[in-house]
This record gives C-alpha cells, structure tokens and sequence, in this order.
C-alpha cells in the first residue's frame, strides 16, 4: 500500500474519548510512537456517555463504539487493534510498529491477542463488575458481576505468565515496543489505580516493563494531548 497522508481538514476523523480511558488511549499511544500521521480527532464526552447517545449512534457508529475512524470515504473503523494497524500501514516513514516482515507480523499479532484476551480483557471485566461500573454505565452495557473472582483469577494468571516471558528481554516481542506493548500497557496505565493489583512489585519483569513504557517520550505526548487538545497531530 501508497504511503499517505490522512488530510486534517479533510473527512477523516477520529472519533475519540476526552479523558484517558484503555481505548481511547492506545491508538495515541500507537501513533504518537509509529509518528508521520497526521489527522482530525474529535472530542467525545465519555463522562457523559455522549458515545452511547442518539445522534452519536445514528450519524457515527451505531454500537456507540469508541475510539471510531471515518476514513474519507464515509466508512467507519472500529476496534483499537483495526485502527492501530491501519495507522501503521498509512504512516509515512518511520518504523512498523506491527513488523517489516511476514514472521514479525505473525509473531506482533500472536503477542497482541496473547495479553489481550489473558490480560487486558479479564481485568477490565473485573473492573466492570463492580459497583462504579454499573453506576457510571447505568445499563448501556451488560455486565458480570458473578464472573468478577473468574476474571482476576484468570488476569492474574496471564499477567504471571508474561512475567516469566518477560525475563531477559525489554519488551513483549523483543527489542522494541510494537502493538502487543501499546496495547497491555495502554490499558494498564488508564486502569492502574481502579484496578491496583494489576502492577505488584512482585512482577519484577512486568514492573521493569512499565516503567521501561511510562519513561517513552510517546507516552508523555499520548497524555498531554488529552489536555484541552482537539487536534492530534503526531510528529
């Protein structure tokens, strides 16, 4: 594929959370990492669920899904992963951040499902089955509270896990983040203080790791865009 610039003042717009939440803040990270993009993003009130709203729902994603990308012709892509790699294979220069070959690419996306569905999934659901949430999503979502023992259990488990693959090397496929680390660590850094047992010393690979992906300059520039920022123009 061309390598292209997503036009600022054209149709292509991200649709995207006002304040740091796990979704909102992984294609920021992704793209304030992989840089040469340059696109619109517009500001969705998620402390008052405006995603979950009518006119939200009717003229841009009917899920009321958020992060959502209008590419210039009108579609719209949905799923931080769909738009990571989209973002990757439009950016002009750099480094992929999903890999330069078939076995890297294979290997980026086994890691990203592998702390997705063991880690990042289970947490979050646990979050979801506490009383804030049912609270603040006041039935725009189903939720499991029965399942919330299951959740950590299994959390815990995959974050034990990655623990153990972490050992002797910096980041999760090797020697430099790719979307596997955007992707856990995005969700991490948002839910850390809801979900505290998360990031426990105890993981000293995983510890080291965070910290190794809180000191990048990318992450830095991902959060302070949510300051009063309605453009996001990656350099």
């Amino acid at each position: 594929m061309t390598p292209r610039t997503l036009d600022g003042q054209g149709l292509t717009t991200l649709f995207d959370p006002d304040v740091p939440s796990p979704n909102a803040v992984v294609p920021r990270l992704f793209a304030h990492e992989r840089g040469g993009l340059q696109f619109m993003a517009q500001p969705v009130a998620l402390s008052t669920l405006e995603n979950r709203s009518l006119p939200y729902r009717t003229t841009v994603n009917a899920r009321g899904e958020v992060p959502a990308l209008r590419l210039d012709d009108g579609r719209v892509l949905t799923e931080v992963t769909a738009i990571c790699e989209y973002f990757d294979e439009i950016a002009i220069g750099g480094r992929s951040l999903v890999g330069d070959t078939a076995e890297e690419r294979a290997l980026t996306r086994m890691w990203t499902r592998r702390v997705d569905l063991e880690i990042a999934e289970p947490f979050v659901a646990w979050w979801r089955g506490g009383d804030d949430a049912e609270a603040y999503y006041r039935g725009n979502r189903v939720l499991s509270p029965a399942g919330r023992r299951d959740n950590r259990m299994i959390a815990d488990r995959g974050l034990n896990q990655l623990d153990d693959d972490l050992s002797g090397q910096d980041f999760i496929c090797g020697g430099r983040p790719m979307l596997a680390d955007i992707l856990l660590f995005g969700f991490m850094l948002t839910m850390q203080d809801s979900v505290p047992w998360v990031n426990v010393p105890a993981r000293r690979s995983v510890s080291a790791w965070f910290k190794r992906m809180s000191a990048r300059p990318s992450t830095e520039k991902a959060m302070n865009s949510f300051v009063g920022d309605v453009r996001l123009q990656p350099a």
